[in-house]
């Protein structure tokens, strides 16, 4: 009887040094599969490799790029079915009216099959940590959502607005583009749609790179409730603001047009309309921060105001917003 105890404990103590020797026997054998079910199955409809090639040669989405372009949590539902259809008239809109059912697999092979596309399709011209998605404000997200507009996108893809979905349904949905889209992809996408697919309706807008990025921001928080909007004026730079360092920025280049004392008169201020506030009779230390921050960094014309008040933030940069900021609060404090 001991004898068998002792070849039983024996046979578990084998059992778990050899689990612990080959972690990687069972993941070998899902990545056997995830390989077969993508080069046998998912090669009938997407490519796996090759360069942008127009919609009208196609049969889906390329998957070239996939370990690079979808978020894994949202991969793995749309592999095991719980993601509504992407395209509302199909991916080929010129072949037919109604989206096709996509094929599903298990929970275990959806996890390798998002393995092996973070493995083998990559695309190395993707930067990771290109887009900042911590970076994003409420203020960019709102103007983001103008320059979507600006620039034609609603034309072809959905979008979710208060509640309401608008847009044209020729493209993917956008509308939970938050909760699928790897943002350094999308940005890189955004940088020039054609590298990806050609000639089929893929818009190459003039957007600035900060037009860009407000508009890759603004598609970061669809479908994303709980989106946590950076607050710049809580950063590190705001932290070490200097009322001293902002009185030199605000002479070399606020006082242009407000004045050496704020009171408008600067001497650029004569001929331009309208004229430039007048620093002296705001208390700026009663003013909401955000709009103060908002209007320095992204300029009038972005806060419905003049666009003769510049964006100061590539200029100046967010330390030196944050010590004119500093600045006006210690300086100006209105009529006494």
């Amino acid at each position: 009887m001991h004898r068998w105890r002792y070849l039983l404990g024996a046979a578990w103590l084998l059992m778990i040094v050899a689990i612990g020797l080959f972690p990687r026997l069972s993941f070998g054998s899902d990545q056997s599969r995830a390989k077969e079910i993508v080069q046998q199955t998912c090669v009938q409809c997407h490519r796996l490799e090759g360069t942008a090639d127009s919609r009208f040669n196609l049969k889906a989405p390329d998957l070239i790029w996939a370990g690079s372009k979808y978020q894994r949590s949202w991969l793995l539902r749309w592999l095991t079915g719980k993601e509504a259809p992407l395209y509302a008239k199909g991916y080929r809109w010129d072949l037919a009216e109604v989206p096709s059912k996509h094929p599903m697999v298990t929970e275990s092979e959806a996890v390798a099959i998002a393995d092996y596309f973070a493995e083998h399709n990559k695309d190395p011209r993707v930067t990771v940590g290109a887009f900042d998605l911590s970076k994003v404000t409420k203020f960019e997200v709102a103007f983001g959502g103008m320059a979507y507009k600006a620039h034609a996108c609603l034309g072809c893809h959905v979008i979710e607005e208060n509640g309401k979905l608008i847009g044209g349904p020729q493209s993917a949905s956008l509308v939970t583009a938050g909760q699928r889209y790897n943002m350094d992809w999308l940005f890189r996408f955004g940088q020039n749609p054609q590298d990806f697919t050609t000639h089929n309706g893929e818009f190459l807008a003039d957007a600035t790179e900060p037009q860009l990025r407000a508009v890759i921001g603004f598609l970061a928080t669809q479908g994303v409730n709980d989106f946590k909007y950076y607050e710049p004026w809580t950063s590190p730079e705001f932290g070490k603001a200097s009322p001293g360092r902002g009185k030199v920025i605000y002479k070399e280049y606020c006082a242009q047009c407000h004045g050496f004392t704020g009171k408008g008169d600067g001497p650029a201020a004569s001929g331009i309309e309208p004229k430039p506030a007048i620093h002296a009779n705001i208390a700026f230390d009663q003013l909401p921060v955000e709009n103060v921050y908002n209007m320095i960094n992204h300029g009038g014309a972005a806060m419905g105001k003049s666009a003769n008040m510049p964006y100061w933030d590539l200029t100046i940069g967010q330390q030196g917003v944050a010590d004119v900021m500093a600045y006006l609060k210690a300086t100006f404090k209105g009529p006494r």
